[in-house]
């Protein structure tokens, strides 16, 4: 039985050059791309599952992985033969996407929890003045951020769906959702401080 490291770091080869970008046409992409999905998908799998602990969301970077390298396969930014040093640091870099998004969510959480959770809410007048701030704030935002806020939060559609609809990428559907939920928590801060 061969150790996990091996497995892992275990070189492929292929009888192209891969110092050398070609042009493909549709067929020699498709039999490229099935080459290396077949060859590296489980060792990249395997690489996310074990950093992120969660075999849902490595299986959702990884497709995001070889869906954004047959966007770019006649790219001149890359090889056609990229070796799975390549497609390893693009895995290791959405990983760390991905924990920093749950670090900044699991923070707002808190945050939230901790300071909008003193008591009952007994009162009907404290439950009408947070939704005229958040009504008010979300008015204030630029339309692009008020639209993939409402896309997101109001329609409960994923960031995936929300940048196919309006034409951006999910990093930038990401910063547009972060920009948005600061300006919620910087109006519910000042309110908070000028309570007496």
């Amino acid at each position: 039985m061969r150790s996990h490291s091996t497995f892992f770091f275990q070189p492929l080869t292929f009888n192209c050059p891969l110092s050398r970008t070609i042009i493909m046409n549709h067929r020699e992409k498709e039999k490229l791309f099935k080459t290396l999905f077949d060859a590296y998908y489980e060792r990249l799998y395997y690489a996310a599952a074990t950093i992120l602990g969660d075999q849902m969301v490595a299986e959702d970077i990884i497709e995001d992985v070889f869906e954004h390298y047959w966007e770019r396969i006649n790219d001149d930014a890359i090889t056609n033969s990229p070796s799975y040093a390549y497609f390893l640091r693009m895995v290791y870099n959405r990983c760390g996407d991905h924990v920093r998004h749950q670090k900044v969510h699991n923070r707002f959480r808190d945050y939230y929890i901790s300071h909008h959770t003193e008591g009952p809410m007994h009162d009907d007048e404290l439950l009408e003045e947070r939704i005229a701030i958040i009504q008010k704030v979300r008015k204030e935002m630029p339309e692009k951020t008020r639209r993939i806020m409402d896309l997101c939060y109001f329609e409960n559609k994923q960031y995936k769906e929300v940048a196919e609809i309006v034409g951006l990428s999910k990093d930038s559907v990401r910063m547009h959702i972060i920009k948005a939920l600061g300006l919620l928590r910087d109006a519910f801060s000042v309110k908070k401080r000028k309570r007496p």
